[in-house]
């Protein structure tokens, strides 16, 4: 089920000021979307103080651990060549979760002054959905937008993270992974998922554009002209009927002072 792409840009919603996320993982609704427990080994020698959860929903990875005494420590998730790292909070407890990108997976949990703990992860109706992924792993923040076929900017149709459509009265699909800004060699990453790609209206186009928030609409070393962070890098995937299709991209560079227009934000990624 292949679909045409269409790029174009448009005026930019949002931006650096008043615009911080931390990770946040955005829960689905409705009997259809139900989580399902995964079995990971190695469980019974976490110790009575410690409580795993893993579950897979619609392709998507959540682990939630509670522990006693942990706050501030850290998890890290090794996904492929992917790391995923995470601390504790005040309450003992921590919760992430990324994208899958097969149908059969296998990770790692690790924690300190615990023995690692692998999962492995099913995930049956992967030919079913429609997934984009963006993931980088530069210590910025990026926001991955998705013009829905139809859909216009600011409109209904338009799905990023602070549109996530949780209650998927804005679209057909939704934003269930979204990370902040990345720990020093981990990956954050960006997730919009249609649980069932047959709801894409047939022949439907999608705009897919990127907002490169740290950089703001003025941008300022280290963000700008020659700096390393003017032009970080990032990963642009696409699942659809099972087929998974990855590019490594980087963000056009910007001179520093000089105002981006409203209408050049929001860049447009193109396959």
């Amino acid at each position: 089920m292949s679909r045409d792409r269409h790029f174009s840009t448009g005026p930019v919603r949002g931006g650096a000021a008043g615009w911080v996320l931390a990770m946040g993982l955005m829960a689905f609704s409705g009997a259809a979307m139900a989580q399902t427990a995964v079995p990971c080994d190695n469980q019974s020698a976490l110790g009575a103080d410690t409580q795993l959860r893993v579950t897979q929903q619609k392709g998507r990875a959540l682990i939630e651990i509670s522990r006693a005494n942990s706050s501030g420590r850290k998890i890290d998730v090794e996904y492929g060549d992917e790391l995923y790292t995470q601390k504790f909070g005040a309450d003992g407890k921590v919760r992430t979760g990324f994208a899958l990108t097969a149908e059969e997976n296998t990770f790692v949990i690790n924690m300190s002054e615990m023995q690692p703990v692998t999962c492995k992860v099913m995930v049956p109706d992967f030919k079913k959905f429609y997934r984009v992924i963006l993931r980088w792993r530069d210590p910025v923040q990026f926001d991955l937008n998705i013009i829905e076929p139809g859909g216009r900017i600011g409109e209904v149709g338009h799905i990023n993270a602070s549109r996530p459509n949780n209650a998927l009265n804005q679209g057909v699909g939704q934003m269930d992974v979204v990370s902040g800004v990345p720990s020093e060699g981990a990956t954050a990453e960006m997730s919009y998922v249609v649980a069932d790609a047959s709801t894409i209206p047939q022949g439907g186009v999608f705009g897919f554009k990127l907002d490169y928030v740290t950089r703001g609409g003025q941008p300022e070393a280290p963000y700008c002209d020659e700096a390393p962070l003017a032009t970080p890098q990032f990963e642009f995937i696409t699942i659809e009927g099972g087929t998974v299709n990855a590019r490594k991209m980087t963000v056009n560079r910007a001179r520093c002072k000089e105002k981006i227009a409203d209408a050049r934000r929001l860049v447009p990624i193109r396959q």
